[in-house]
């Protein structure tokens, strides 16, 4: 038997009604040490479930941040045994009173921003004119005959991409600090991330708000949203999974295992 672990609260748990886990199996708290946390006992620790089985787990972390602040769990921890799980929560004891202290009555809102098509364009327009002028630098270089570039074209076509690279960080980072700015005052902490999909880039933005400040907050993302060009969408409030350095999982002991 293993235990999937939700998340950590402060002892004692302040308990609802009861709440179903993963597979149908009751939630329950293990305490320790100032600390407990939720699980759900399960006969093996399972590899990626299916959706529907992840949007329990995601429910049962949202009914406890509704009731306690919490340390959410990321779905993949799983401890062999209660005093796995009392050990874990005196190795971090520590550090979850700090962060439960710190998350107690905040949210984490997320923005994410699709940068405009005129960030990506440029760059594509530039390469094609930096590699035109390879061929135009030399007298006899041809477009199909690279070997023929001669060196200080090549440089000239690094210098504009490294120029357009520049640019685009600075634009990226303008438009993160407009945002930023916006909320003055409606956030605790905020954190940034890039990721690309389908050849776009796509900008995320978290902040740990308090909860009395939520609808100041999509006021606020409402008027900064309608006034640039790139396409915006908030969500939340959720768990402040973001805001969470680490979790029992990355503890160097054999009891773990993710």
């Amino acid at each position: 038997m293993v235990y999937l672990v939700y998340g950590v609260v402060k002892e004692p748990a302040v308990v609802g009604a009861s709440m179903t886990g993963l597979t149908g199996q009751a939630v329950s708290f293990v305490a320790g040490h100032g600390l407990c946390a939720a699980v759900s006992e399960l006969d093996a620790a399972e590899g990626a479930p299916p959706v529907s089985e992840l949007l329990v787990y995601s429910r049962v972390v949202e009914d406890l941040h509704r009731l306690q602040a919490v340390v959410p769990m990321r779905y993949g921890c799983f401890l062999n045994g209660i005093e796995a799980i009392r050990n874990a929560l005196k190795e971090r004891q520590r550090q979850y009173e700090t962060l439960l202290a710190q998350l107690d009555g905040h949210v984490e809102m997320g923005i994410r921003i699709l940068l405009p098509e005129k960030e990506r364009r440029p760059r594509q327009e530039e390469t094609l004119k930096g590699r035109g002028a390879l061929f135009t630098a030399g007298t006899t270089a041809q477009p199909k005959d690279e070997q023929s570039v001669d060196g200080r074209a090549y440089l000239a076509l690094r210098k504009v991409h490294y120029q357009m690279q520049e640019e685009t960080l600075e634009g990226r980072q303008a438009l993160i600090n407009r945002y930023i700015q916006a909320f003055a005052g409606l956030y605790a902490k905020h954190r940034t991330g890039t990721d690309t999909k389908n050849g776009s880039v796509i900008l995320s933005l978290y902040f740990l708000t308090p909860g009395s400040a939520v609808n100041r907050f999509r006021e606020a993302f409402g008027r900064v949203a309608e006034t640039g060009d790139a396409k915006a969408m908030l969500s939340g409030p959720w768990p402040p999974y973001n805001f969470v350095t680490s979790d029992p999982a990355a503890a160097n002991d054999s009891s773990f295992r993710a």
